[in-house]
């Protein structure tokens, strides 16, 4: 079974129509496959210009390549009717060619991959203090993982809320490079209204892809490893939901290592099962189900295969 939603979006009015089928059943019944499941949207925008920023918050010259939103990849809370899906914006040629980072296409000039978390649009509902620990203990989870040698490095705090995808969502954001993978902080129900309908209710945290083009608007493949080149990654968290870091409510760093995986270009995975009392049921169950079910801050099985296959041989792909 697949569920294919389709939705179009105009920017300037931001209307959206939708039409979706199979509905899941509250019987116990398999669901689709998580990656299946793709909104396709269209979202009318030309190549974005790639600035960086440097952490006093002044903005040079990057690259001369650019920038354009392709996919965002979300996670839905459990009892909610709904599974993360992959949002496709930007839909050229293959659907199923996938996307990484390049080596060859590096965008500070290194083979690490840096990474950035925002001071500056924090949760209402935990302190800033313990949300940077808890991301923090996500990215030594990741780094910790020892079949790669991905080098994160973390890029020094900047004194003004950043992302490219915020700014092209109305939100306040400089649209620029900061870092390859960037926490961009919490940010406000409506945000996540431009995803899908109702989105602010159920979407808990979600990761943004945005792919090199060169001169002439094409995605780019600098290593020909049948993947287009990725320029950076940003996430976003749902302020509309509460979180903890000790059981209280949402597990901050269970979504927030979810979120890193899509950042380090791993995508949803796990047959999920609807049960009557509203749960969905993962086998197997890992940090990348498409759906909260409760705290998971270790890698290993399915994710840790993931991982490893994406980073191994890093930075030789």
């Amino acid at each position: 079974m697949r569920k294919i939603i389709f939705y179009s979006l105009a920017v300037s009015g931001l209307w959206m129509t939708s039409c979706q089928t199979d509905q899941l059943q509250d019987e116990v019944e398999p669901s689709l496959t998580a990656h299946e499941d793709v909104v396709y949207k269209q979202l009318e925008l030309e190549p974005i210009s790639l600035n960086s920023i440097n952490p006093t918050g002044r903005i040079q010259p990057q690259s001369d390549y650019r920038l354009i939103l392709h996919k965002a990849e979300y996670i839905a809370a459990s009892k909610s009717g709904h599974q993360g899906v992959t949002v496709i914006f930007n839909d050229r040629g293959n659907k199923q060619l996938q996307d990484d980072f390049s080596p060859f296409a590096s965008l500070d000039g290194s083979s690490d991959i840096s990474y950035y978390l925002d001071q500056t649009r924090p949760s209402s509902s935990i302190s800033l203090a313990r949300t940077e620990s808890a991301l923090q203990r996500v990215v030594t989870t990741w780094e910790g993982v020892q079949c790669s040698d991905l080098g994160l490095n973390r890029v020094s705090n900047i004194p003004i809320p950043i992302g490219i995808v915020a700014a092209i969502f109305g939100f306040p954001g400089e649209p620029v490079y900061v870092a390859d993978v960037n926490h961009a902080g919490w940010m406000p129900s409506s945000f996540f209204e431009n995803l899908a309908p109702g989105g602010s209710r159920f979407i808990l945290g979600v990761t943004f892809t945005l792919l090199l083009v060169d001169g002439e608007g094409n995605f780019v493949d600098t290593n020909q490893d049948g993947k287009w080149d990725v320029g950076l990654r940003e996430i976003y968290y749902n302020d509309n939901f509460s979180w903890s870091d000790d059981g209280s409510a949402i597990d901050v760093e269970t979504v927030a290592l979810h979120e890193m995986g899509h950042g380090l270009s791993q995508a949803h995975f796990g047959k999920g099962f609807v049960k009557k009392n509203g749960d969905i049921q993962f086998a197997p169950r890992a940090v990348m189900n498409a759906t909260y079910s409760g705290i998971q801050t270790r890698i290993s099985g399915t994710d840790l295969g993931g991982h490893c296959s994406n980073w191994a041989n890093w930075p030789k792909k």
